[in-house]
């Protein structure tokens, strides 16, 4: 099976399942006083990466729209600009927003509840 014949809401579930999964290791290590290895930090942003990249293809496939073509170090620096913008073009504000809304909300989430489960006993 091909790594695309997987369609974009597949992506979009696994992009939302790491950065809640990122944000309950931050919270835990929040809770913790303690700082977030190195080497998880870098491989959460190589993977979100990744995955926004795979994302983006697919869906700009689904939809026939233009594609970004610049998958590397532009998505890598841009992505913040660079999501928004597109989720606006493709779906319009109405559903851009309520998008990343939920985004923002998952994330949020995922932080308390890791700063909360991981909190050490007094």
């Amino acid at each position: 099976m091909r790594i695309w014949s997987f369609g974009a809401s597949y992506w979009a579930v696994l992009i939302f399942a790491l950065s809640a999964a990122t944000q309950v290791e931050r919270g835990a290590c929040s809770a913790q006083n303690s700082d977030l290895p190195g080497s998880s930090a870098l491989f959460q942003y190589v993977v979100f990466i990744c995955l926004i990249g795979c994302w983006f293809d697919v869906d700009s496939r689904e939809k026939k729209t233009l594609r970004v073509w610049d998958m590397g170090f532009f998505l890598y620096l841009a992505w913040p600009v660079i999501v928004p913008y597109y989720l606006v073009k493709t779906r319009g504000l109405k559903r851009a927003l309520l998008t990343l809304l939920l985004f923002v909300i998952v994330n949020f989430g995922a932080f308390v509840a890791g700063a909360t489960i991981f909190k050490p006993p007094r």
